[in-house]
């Protein structure tokens, strides 16, 4: 997984409610998991403490209405032997980005708690929540730990152990690559600790270096991967497409260009670039040499959503119909089709039909999109009964008016 994307975690759209009431006395809707967090100096307090007490700091990254911070809360605050090997080793300290003060503490210190917040990813190049980040009496990251809520407690505190020591740390596999830099096994695992901590440049630097190994499984990898990351952090598609031109039509060859055509249309897609995305669904059926009717409808339904070209995803749906009639998604998508063209009696048949070809689990789905046409029907009928009106009796508004 690429961790370029700032402050977004995994889980994060899956959000617990475990909130103060608003009725509480500091009117805050500050998790309650917050308050109950060991660790509350904030991360700027705990480095000035450092300083005096010799002890690194520990600074947990945290967004508490996110499932993963939940979670590796919950194991912080469930085991008192994993808190108490922290506090004497470390100057804990807690960076959570769901605190929200009582609006009697003023803008100024909103806007001073936003930027000791902000401070610490900036600072420290944090692009992924929750993180553990171990910080020297210098100031300098010793090393940190991504992912943490995937870690155990005695994982996490075995994981901390190595850190103290110098162990499994950035800085000791760097070092020990670079005493044998013809290990394939240390640079794949020096690009993964880069990657994790959003080194974009180191990572591509050890990509093209493990391309032009002799192994050409190893090679082919580090090329995708390489030509992938270009496109996924740069919005660059030709290192990949000159991947592509280089296979062969054939084998395995053949198997790895069309994933590569996936991809890139999943990335098209992602970035809203309707030309391009209607370009890759052409590639890939000219590639395939077939016209799937899954992939026809997909098209469809992305042309329905994201450009004006309604035209050809009816004609597209129509065909995927053609090829498979008993898929109620197809129906579906030609409803949408429908109501972007204003046939709404269309849109509702078509809803109907793909609610009788529905299995029972997506029933629901499909019965609320029927609603919604129906809704939408009576909402058109009564706006043309309206507009008939005035146009029969073309004075009476005026008459209403005096």
């Amino acid at each position: 997984m690429v961790a370029f994307s700032a402050g977004q975690s995994i889980g994060q759209s899956f959000h617990i409610t475990n909130r103060q009431p608003f009725t509480s006395p500091n009117s805050s809707t500050t998790p309650k998991l917050h308050y109950e967090f060991p660790f509350q100096m904030m991360w700027d307090d705990a480095v000035l403490t450092s300083v005096k007490t010799g002890k690194p700091t520990l600074a947990f990254d945290l967004d508490l209405d996110a499932a993963s911070s939940i979670k590796l809360a919950r194991e912080v605050v469930g085991n008192k032997g994993l808190q108490a090997f922290i506090k004497a080793r470390f100057e804990p300290a807690m960076n959570d980005f769901a605190v929200d003060p009582p609006p009697s503490v003023g803008l100024d210190s909103l806007r001073n708690l936003g930027w000791r917040l902000s401070g610490l990813e900036k600072d420290y190049g944090i692009m992924v929540r929750p993180s553990m980040i171990v910080i020297g009496t210098d100031k300098k990251e010793i090393d940190r730990i991504v992912f943490p809520e995937k870690l155990t407690p005695s994982e996490i505190e075995h994981r901390l152990a190595d850190i103290l020591q110098g162990r499994n740390t950035l800085g000791s596999v760097d070092t020990a690559f670079w005493h044998d830099t013809t290990s394939i096994a240390m640079r794949e695992r020096l690009i993964d600790m880069f990657e994790q901590r959003s080194k974009y440049d180191s990572v591509l630097y050890h990509l093209q270096g493990l391309a032009k190994t002799k192994d050409p499984t190893v090679a082919r990898d580090a090329a995708i991967r390489y030509a992938y990351l270009r496109l996924q952090v740069e919005g660059n598609s030709q290192p990949l497409e000159a991947f592509m031109a280089s296979l062969k039509p054939h084998g395995k060859d053949s198997t790895i260009h069309y994933e590569l055509l996936e991809k890139l249309l999943d990335h098209y897609k992602q970035a809203k670039n309707n030309d391009s995305t209607a370009a890759t669904y052409e590639r890939i059926m000219a590639f395939t040499g077939t016209r799937d009717p899954d992939l026809l409808n997909d098209y469809a339904w992305q042309l329905a959503n994201y450009s004006k070209d309604v035209a050809h995803a009816f004609a597209l749906v129509n065909e995927a119909i053609g090829k498979n009639g008993k898929d109620a998604d197809y129906y579906d998508t030609r409803a949408l089709v429908d109501g972007r063209m204003h046939r709404v009696n269309e849109a509702i048949r078509d809803e109907e039909t793909a609610l009788s070809l529905a299995a029972k689990g997506d029933k629901s789905y499909f019965q609320q999109q029927l609603g919604y046409y129906k809704k939408l029907k009576n909402e058109v009928e009564k706006m043309q009964a309206e507009r008939a009106a005035k146009a029969e009796h073309p004075g009476a508004a005026s008459e209403k008016k005096r």
